[in-house]
């Protein structure tokens, strides 16, 4: 059952419910199952009021100033807009009921303590239901979610590790690495050691949903170290991300996706280098370089940067953004917040 259906049935049940108990109550009505013309426009009634409290209920959360965490003073608020509730629609109903229909309420007023009582509680009731329901229906969704994104971040976790014992990652590593160690030995054990991370990075993050910024930083750093090794000065990165990295979230291996993206589909050489540039605003983290497309690009991962855009829309935040504008490529990410980090 979907949740448009199933908030509909839930809604039907109550509404059904509230009927009942004012029929119960009002002895005006002599059947109780006789569903009159009456009866049905005490149903629309309740209707209008399980709407009202559904949609006040919704934008009183959104106000930042109302107490909504705190069990106390939401449970008061909600008493007394209760209790303003049912003052209402006690007036109004033996307004309507002797009135229109001439029912006789002899010495009853218009203020009637027990009517009111009632339907106090059936509006906490209402709001209880409602606040359960829609909360466990969240938490299942959030369950789905969550579980969707795992999923995906073990397929681009699987497929980068692919492409990292690949013969052609492996020998592209092999044969800067052998020919670092004659001339260059120094170089040659930080390429030893920059590797090592990159795949202990991969391994340890297996199940993980997301890292902090500066752990992926950390790890496209090591990434682009080894590209630097291999086209020396044809490639060059600018970093100048200014914010505190360890507040903000990714999820694993999106810029060294970006990165190799950008390595894969671009034209460089010395004479034009690839320069790769990292920056950031309030909102935003931005990866742009100078656009100069190959007819052919190289095979990359297959990760995927629509793979990419879902999993930072799972963590909250919005779809990345792609632009070319004077020559230049470039992906907007925003800056999603660590929420542990507080």
């Amino acid at each position: 059952m979907n949740k448009k259906l199933r908030t509909f049935f839930i809604r039907l049940l109550v509404i059904y419910l509230w009927h009942l108990m004012i029929k119960w109550g009002d002895e005006t009505f002599h059947d109780f199952f006789d569903f009159t013309t009456r009866g049905i426009l005490l149903s629309f009634f309740v209707i209008a009021l399980w709407m009202s409290a559904v949609y006040l209920l919704d934008f009183i959360k959104k106000l930042k100033w109302f107490p909504h965490k705190k069990l106390i003073p939401y449970i008061l608020f909600h008493i007394g807009y209760g209790y303003f509730f049912a003052l209402v629609t006690n007036v109004v109903y033996r307004y309507v009921d002797t009135t229109y229909y001439k029912s006789d309420w002899g010495d009853i007023g218009y203020f009637n303590p027990t009517l009111t009582l009632a339907l106090t509680l059936i509006f906490i009731t209402n709001v209880g239901l409602y606040e359960y329901f829609k909360s466990d229906i969240a938490a299942k969704e959030n369950e789905i979610v969550a579980e969707k994104l795992k999923r995906e971040n073990a397929i681009a976790h699987y497929k980068l590790l692919k492409a990292q014992i690949e013969p052609h990652f492996l020998f592209n590593s092999l044969s800067v690495l052998s020919s670092l160690v004659h001339k260059d030995p120094y170089l040659a054990e930080e390429f030893i050691l920059k590797l090592s991370k990159l795949m202990r990075f991969a391994v340890e993050q297996n199940d993980k949903i997301y890292v902090t910024l500066e752990d992926e930083m950390n790890f496209a750093m090591n990434y682009f170290f080894l590209i630097k090794t291999r086209f020396g000065s044809a490639i060059k990165i600018v970093n100048e991300i200014s914010v505190d990295s360890e507040k903000y979230i990714l999820p694993p291996y999106s810029l060294q996706l970006l990165i190799e993206n950008t390595i894969q589909h671009t034209r460089f050489s010395i004479e034009n280098p690839l320069i790769i540039h990292l920056f950031n605003d309030v909102q935003f983290m931005y990866i742009s370089n100078n656009f100069s497309p190959k007819e052919k690009p190289e095979s990359s991962t297959g990760i995927g940067l629509d793979n990419l855009s879902k999993r930072i829309s799972h963590l909250g935040g919005e779809e990345i953004h792609f632009e070319i504008n004077d020559g230049q490529f470039k992906v907007k990410i925003p800056l999603i917040l660590n929420n542990s980090s507080k």
